[in-house]
């Protein structure tokens, strides 16, 4: 792979979490209505709605949910498929040690399986195909967990790598680890607090990993430039 493509390849991460931020926002304009506990309301409720609630094929409310669930399932899809390249290539800097080489090759297997699992989350629509959706939604995510942790250890003990970017890939594990945990503490969704804690929780934990996406995607790209100077 030349310069060019590997150069896009980072461009690409970069531009596959940008546009999830932005379609997902629009698609929020489109959903139909309806949480899990509240069936009567008339919009997307940004603080009780799960970013799934925007692919489901009917909301919440019963009402079709057509333009919002394409809109989700295109932007999921490319928010995964533009990780499988990104690390594939980005073992590429971590060649020379063979320590460090392990973790990076450890690290992308679960970056492209994240990426792999959240196209799959994007085509299991909850509302039908509900238990491979959360089948998908646990493998991605905990697959998202280990990369990140495994990427930190990487950087971090390779003295050409910013250490900046190991930090930002431990603080974005921290909460990701966070919410799993307080999923496992709190009872139940299907209550106004519970669900208000979950679907924060979640929010915060997308945003985290999409704002780690970019970062990471422009430390790469930064990276991939100075050792072509």
């Amino acid at each position: 792979m030349n310069f060019n493509q590997r150069k896009w390849v980072f461009i690409i991460l970069i531009g596959g979490c940008i546009q999830f931020i932005v379609i997902t926002f629009t698609s929020m304009f489109f959903y139909k209505g309806g949480t899990y506990i509240d069936p009567s309301t008339s919009c997307y409720v940004f603080w009780n709605n799960y970013f799934s609630d925007l692919g489901r094929t009917i909301a919440h409310s019963g009402i079709p949910n057509t333009i919002s669930f394409i809109l989700f399932t295109i932007s999921l899809s490319i928010w995964g498929l533009s990780q499988i390249p990104f690390y594939v290539t980005l073992t590429s800097f971590f060649k020379k040690d063979k320590g460090l080489k392990s973790y990076s090759i450890l690290g992308s297997l679960f970056g492209v399986l994240t990426g792999i699992f959240y196209t799959g989350i994007a085509f299991t629509p909850s509302d039908i195909l509900n238990l491979p959706h959360d089948i998908f939604v646990f493998i991605g995510f905990g697959s998202m967990f280990l990369s990140l942790i495994l990427y930190s250890i990487a950087i971090s003990r390779d003295s050409s790598y910013p250490n900046l970017y190991a930090k930002i890939s431990v603080i974005s594990a921290l909460i990701l680890g966070t919410y799993f945990i307080i999923l496992s503490l709190v009872p139940s969704s299907l209550t106004p607090l519970g669900l208000f804690i979950y679907v924060v929780g979640q929010k915060i934990m997308i945003y985290t990993l999409l704002i780690n996406g970019i970062i990471q995607g422009f430390g790469a790209l930064k990276q991939w430039e100075s050792i072509i100077k």
